[in-house]
């Protein structure tokens, strides 16, 4: 996200919007926000940005704490239960997808957000895979107390080829990548190929994938991806592989110049980042 994508945000969101902005460049840990609804908060710079994202997307922050927020969306109060271990400022990165009526494939769901997102714009579906424990029993609990019928949390991940992992019960946030734990209470959770999935959970119109790498093991050694119709990909070590394997599978695809990101979390943290659009000319 460009600065002057970032300003816009805060500017939505915030009256205050310039203090705020210079107390996170200013790496100050508790900021007072005052919401352009007359709503005045103090947290953290990860508050900040988090409720510049939902009010980016058309959201009205009602209540926030360290455990919960809650913001009215399309006429419906949405409840997030652990939100500062999941990344709902970055829902409006996936206002390009088609959901409406659209049976989706949320692959890393970490705490639900994109889930609910999708459902609450109209998808007749949502299945949603997370592997870690700690932010998957968040999901659970966020399709649960937004009332949501139609989406479907499964702990697991997407993977090359079926196999299984074991994952920390720790906390966890949206950012972490998918590895092996050797701590005593580690739990093993399974992993699915990506072709298992669409066959057995499927068919899917639309694909949201964000696994932290993972896209590059499920996508390249599929074969059923051209049964979707619109996919978005959040890549983070390059996209010319993905492109070249979408585009022959029939999908006109764009992608955007990428970003550095460190990932300490990561076995190779230098991640260069960004989204991938993918989509069947006759799709919409």
């Amino acid at each position: 996200m460009s600065f002057l994508e970032k300003v816009g945000r805060y500017k939505k969101a915030y009256v205050n919007w310039i203090s705020v902005m210079w107390a996170i460049y200013r790496n100050k840990s508790r900021i007072k926000l005052k919401l352009r609804n007359g709503l005045q908060l103090e947290g953290s710079p990860r508050w900040a940005y988090q409720i510049s994202g939902i009010a980016y997307i058309g959201g009205d922050v009602r209540r926030a704490s360290d455990e919960l927020i809650e913001f009215l969306l399309n006429a419906k109060i949405v409840t997030l239960q652990g939100w500062l271990y999941g990344n709902p400022g970055d829902l409006g990165s996936y206002k390009w997808l088609d959901v409406k009526e659209k049976r989706v494939l949320d692959v890393g769901a970490s705490i639900g957000d994109t889930a609910v997102y999708f459902a609450l714009r109209g998808a007749r579906e949502v299945v949603a895979f997370e592997p870690y424990p700690f932010p998957y029993s968040f999901a659970l609990k966020n399709v649960e107390v937004n009332g949501l019928m139609n989406v479907r949390i499964i702990n697991a991940g997407i993977y090359s080829h079926d196999s299984t992992v074991k994952v920390t019960m720790g906390k966890t946030a949206d950012y972490y990548v998918l590895k092996t734990s050797d701590e005593p209470n580690a739990v093993q959770v399974p992993l699915y190929s990506l072709d298992r999935v669409l066959q057995e959970y499927g068919p899917f119109d639309v694909m949201k994938i964000d696994c932290e790498g993972c896209e590059y093991d499920a996508i390249l050694n599929s074969k059923k991806i051209v049964d979707l119709k619109q996919i978005q990909i959040e890549y983070h070590y390059g996209f010319e592989r993905l492109v070249a394997k979408l585009r022959s599978a029939g999908f006109e695809v764009k992608a955007t110049r990428s970003k550095r990101f460190y990932n300490p979390h990561a076995s190779d943290p230098n991640m260069h980042i960004g989204y991938i659009y993918a989509r069947k000319q006759e799709f919409g």
